[in-house]
């Protein structure tokens, strides 16, 4: 539905579907609060009720003038809302879902600033209406103005689309068949994959047309193709790669700030989308090695090119040998520029062989063959030179062999790569990244040191004075802490010292911290607020994904606590209560804990606080994890719903960041994707934890769901309730009359059981199905009439009771409760042990909390009633023989 203020009728337009459904576009007027609603409220009731026999899933779409000052009649657009949801009476589903559209005409009085205040103004007014005392709307504010282009129309309509089509899907709504409003259009089927579709035509069509006065326009209908793709899509790469283009032609024309990052990173979830030997895969290699090198050429950050050496690598692998030479010379060069930066040996001796092979690959006459013998002979040059450099060195050390500082540098670089790309050099406060830090090697007297080591070269004892020497050198300390006002960025102390900078308290901070870590006698320290460019997509992504063990790499953790003083408690600090902190403590293994004042926690003196018992029974305490685990964390899958209940009690500032802080804790490596929902990225990380270790312990919860997957819960809340079931006796005479065949029987099929895994977002589930076979339902309770009391009878169950806010259908066939199973539950046989056997038969007869499913077509389902605990419990040990073992498919 749009609406328009100052209209007076009703028109509207009908889309007949193929499937017998409708899309009807209602052109409908409001008013505004000063003038009478009487007779706009009953136009719109009456053309409702004469057009409409059954339910509908409406939206609107509200078009608003940031002519209008919202700071004047905030009340303006609930209004006009209001209006709107009071016309749909019982018979009608009052609409939820409301996309706000900014317009804008070319005013010459209106200023950017301006219309920048009215987009805050109409963001603040649209986060209003989701918490409305009245009604709850589903509203999104569009993220562009429109100013008549038709790639605006579009792009808002398919995403509005798209909600009300999931506002459907959730509520079971019938589309209405009415035979009023006959115009008709092509037919489309009424799903997401039609508007995916739908969104590629239209960007191939404006693309086409080449409208560049609109490119952010187009933009963001490109966006909007990309937000309509489904997991797993084949032509998923398709929408990632044509918004990448379209971004890098917009960022080519006006220069944006940061494009480039974003430009990269949909290349690389491109590259991940698309199949090994698909053959559009090496293009996408070329396109993101474009994109790095563009980048590179900038910034100079060793991590692209690195990232362009392993994509070259890729490439030459893909191209067959006739048309290998300009893989193999770009290949060469990028090691050639590695060795620029780096003098490591090994790089340019590599580029010269391939470009010996790139030579071969040609004869005289071929256009390839000069410049491969001109790549050849630039870094052969390179090589000479180098080595003509150092035998003719005038320093103190120029008699010591080469292979020595060769070996020394590269032990250094093997490994800077498992430690931060930058550190903070205590000494001179100056954020040094490698070639800095290995300068600072390089003038120590550790290294002078190496240098006149006695023993023979190439022997094992030099080889562990090396690395043992480099260990100690870069030891370095890191910063847990609470962000706070005012914390510096990379940019705020790049090339500067610390020590002679002022202003925040967040800078402060950091020189209390390294002169603390001096203090300790460590030359380097790293803070996650200043060592990380937060502006590069590709760092920031390693940075996520290498926390946890920088954390666990460092000789010490300072972990400042800014609200507690030194008699505090130490369970009061809000350091507790944020999600990154988790991983940080767990990780390090030393870890010393100061006060507000920077004086130690409790004046503790021990040499790790993680080993002082006051200490540790404290934090044990307030994170309610076992002693075993903080003094000794291992990274992985074990006990994984006990991991989730751990972080249940934090917040992260992005809602996304809670899955990603929880990366390092079981040890996974997943894109980080920062704009996509935190259901989306929680659920990418319980469906590597299932798919990983079949364990089917995060499934055992009582919340919301996820729109990832329906067994899935949409945050962490529910793993707050630890699920502790209280078991009965068995009755070993129970065990007399039973047909062990049949026991046997059910032991094999149990084992033979895969485990669980989560594909496309469906998790194929092994379980013990129990077949529902009666419902009855009594409406709620006195003291909550929203709840409905359901009795179920199912096959082989005592007869259960679920509380819950859904209504079940009498119709008991669709439903079924099941065990998920995992084959760590049964007991291993060894030979002609029946032991295992009867203690499978225990276990089955122990009450258990089940999923309640809904079967849906093709043979899936999906679980209902998540928001109450199910517990059930066979009829007896004769049931359990009987029990039925499937692998089931749950969206």
């Amino acid at each position: 539905m749009v609406g328009h203020p100052y209209g007076s009728d009703v028109t509207a337009g009908r889309w007949n579907l193929s499937n017998g459904a409708n899309i009807v576009v209602v052109d409908m007027p409001s008013s505004h609060i000063d003038h009478d609603n009487d007779d706009v409220d009953n136009k719109i009731a009456d053309w409702l009720k004469s057009n409409f026999t059954g339910k509908c899933c409406p939206g609107i779409l509200f078009l608003h003038s940031l002519d209008s000052n919202l700071a004047r009649d905030h009340m303006l657009i609930p209004s006009h809302l209001e209006t709107f949801a009071k016309a749909f009476h019982n018979e009608f589903t009052v609409p939820s879902r409301v996309y706000i559209m900014p317009t804008s005409i070319v005013d010459p009085t209106l200023s950017s600033e301006i219309l920048s205040q009215r987009l805050l103004q109409l963001n603040t007014v649209v986060e209003g209406l989701k918490g409305d005392g009245n009604r709850k709307w589903h509203a999104s504010l569009f993220p562009g103005v429109f100013k008549g282009q038709p790639e605006m129309a579009w792009s808002v309509l398919l995403l509005l689309l798209k909600d009300m089509s999931q506002t459907q899907a959730e509520g079971s709504i019938s589309p209405p068949i009415r035979p009023a409003l006959e115009r008709m259009s092509p037919q489309l089927p009424n799903d997401r994959l039609a508007l995916k579709d739908f969104a590629d035509l239209l960007f191939k069509e404006f693309r086409e047309i080449g409208r560049n006065s609109d490119l952010d326009a187009i933009t963001i209908l490109g966006r909007t193709a990309l937000e309509l793709s489904l997991p797993g899509h084949p032509q998923n790469h398709l929408a990632l790669s044509d918004l990448a283009d379209l971004l890098l032609e917009q960022f080519k024309k006006e220069g944006t700030k940061g494009g480039s990052g974003e430009i990269t990173t949909l290349k690389r979830a491109a590259l991940e989308c698309i199949p090994q030997n698909h053959p559009k895969r090496q293009t996408i290699l070329l396109e993101l090695d474009d994109c790095l090198y563009e980048r590179f050429r900038r910034e100079h950050a060793m991590a692209d090119l690195e990232e362009i050496i392993t994509l070259r690598r890729a490439v030459l692998e893909l191209t067959p040998p006739p048309d290998r030479c300009r893989q193999l010379l770009n290949l060469a060069n990028s090691l050639h520029e590695k060795f620029e930066k780096r003098r490591l040996v090994n790089d340019i001796n590599e580029a010269v062989s391939l470009a010996i092979d790139a030579l071969g690959l040609c004869c005289p006459g071929h256009p390839d063959y000069p410049l491969s013998q001109d790549h050849l002979a630039t870094y052969l040059k390179a090589k000479v030179r180098t080595r003509d450099v150092r035998a003719h060195a005038s320093d103190t050390s120029s008699s010591v062999p080469l292979d020595i500082k060769e070996r020394v540098k590269h032990v250094f670089f093997e490994k800077a790569e498992k430690l931060p790309p930058r550190l903070l050099h205590t000494p001179t406060g100056v954020l040094c990244n490698r070639d800095a830090q290995l300068s600072h090697f390089e003038h120590s007297l550790q290294y002078k040191q190496l240098l006149s080591s006695t023993f023979p070269r190439g022997s094992q004892q030099l080889e562990t004075e090396i690395n043992d020497t480099i260990s100690e050198f870069f030891g370095f300390t890191t910063l847990s802490h609470r962000w706070g006002v005012g914390e510096p960025l990379l940019r705020d102390i790049e090339g500067k010292r610390i020590y002679e900078l002022g202003g925040t308290d967040g800078l402060a901070k950091l020189q209390d911290f390294c002169i603390l870590a001096l203090r300790h006698s460590f030359q380097w320290a790293w803070s996650d607020t200043c060592c990380i460019d937060k502006d590069s997509s590709a760092e920031l992504q390693e940075a996520i994904g290498s926390m946890f063990s920088w954390y666990h790499r460092s000789s010490l953790t300072i972990v400042y606590l800014a609200d507690v003083a030194g008699t505090g408690s130490l369970a009061n600090s809000v350091w507790f209560k944020r999600g990154w902190t988790l991983q940080e403590l767990l990780a390090s293994e030393t870890v010393f804990f100061y006060a507000s004042d920077w004086s130690p926690y409790m004046n503790s003196d021990a040499a790790n606080h993680k080993t002082d018992p006051a200490l540790l029974e404290e934090l044990c305490q307030a994170t309610q994890i076992a002693e075993h685990h903080l003094r000794n964390f291992d990274p992985g899958m074990e006990d994984a719903r006990s991991r989730l209940c751990w972080a249940s009690h934090r917040r992260t500032t992005r809602p996304e960041d809670m899955a990603y802080s929880l990366f390092g804790i079981f040890g996974v490596q997943l894109p980080v994707l920062y704009g996509e929902t935190s259901q989306n990225a929680l659920g990418r990380l319980l469906a590597e934890i299932v798919s990983r270790s079949g364990d089917v312990s995060v499934l055992d919860w009582a919340g919301e769901e996820s729109s990832f997957n329906s067994c899935f819960p949409a945050n962490l809340v529910p793993y707050q309730a630890m699920r502790h079931i209280q078991l009965t006796s068995s009755d070993p005479a129970g065990r007399e009359g039973l047909d062990f065949e049949k026991a046997r029987k059910l032991y094999n099929d149990l084992a033979r059981l895969p485990l669980a895994r989560c594909v496309h977002r469906r998790i194929v589930l092994p379980s013990i199905v129990y077949r529902v076979t009666a419902v009855t339902q009594k409406v709620g309770s006195s003291d909550n009439p929203l709840r409905y009391t359901n009795h179920i009878r199912a096959s082989r169950l005592m007869p259960l009771e679920v509380i819950s806010a859904v209504n079940l259908d009498e119709g008991a066939d669709k439903y079924i409760l099941v065990r998920p199973w995992h084959p760590k539950s049964l007991r291993v046989r060894t030979g002609s042990d029946d032991d295992a056997i009867w203690n499978l038969l225990e276990q089955l007869e122990q009450p258990f909390n089940a999923l309640l499913l809904e079967r849906l077509l093709h043979n899936e389902y999906k679980r209902i009633a998540c928001d109450c605990t199910i517990t059930a419990r066979v009829h007896g040990p004769a049931s359990i023989l009987d029990s039925e073992v499937l692998t089931l498919e749950v969206v």
